[in-house]
């Protein structure tokens, strides 16, 4: 009975479509930091189209361009951070969805989003605000 509950349990771990893990680095283009590593190139319109977070290791690992993904190419401050990341690593695919954004900084870590003053309101990526259409602020709030 012990044994076919543990067999009943591994398969529904094994079963699940993806799995959350925290990965740290900085968001690059692919295209680029491939061609650092393995002097291998790509072709001119592919330079900026798809994203990856390269770890302190040098792995790259693709980002889905979902609402939080693309807040990385819209605003190129978040290329210059080192970044910790939650995300969702599903099981068929290499490539990542971005659930959290936290800057690892001298001060501790920051969790990342975009601010409107006027009304309070907060989104994850660099737009005009969704209520009164004025612009948002990149805002840093300490998480340690």
């Amino acid at each position: 009975m012990v044994v076919a509950l543990t067999l009943l349990a591994q398969g529904a771990e094994d079963a699940k479509e993806y799995r959350t893990e925290t990965l740290r680095g900085r968001v690059v283009f692919l295209a680029d930091a491939f061609e650092k590593q393995t002097g291998v190139r790509s072709v001119p319109e592919a330079r900026e189209r798809v994203l990856a977070l390269q770890t302190a290791d040098g792995v790259l690992i693709p980002i889905v361009e979902d609402t939080r993904g693309r807040a990385f190419r819209r605003d190129e401050r978040l290329r210059e951070m080192t970044v910790e990341m939650d995300v969702r690593r599903h099981r068929t695919s290499p490539a990542v969805q971005i659930i959290r954004v936290m800057e690892v900084a001298k001060g501790g870590r920051y969790e990342i989003d975009y601010w409107c003053d006027i009304c309070a309101i907060s989104t994850v990526e660099k737009k005009d605000c969704e209520c009164c259409q004025g612009p948002v602020e990149l805002r840093r709030r300490k998480v340690d």
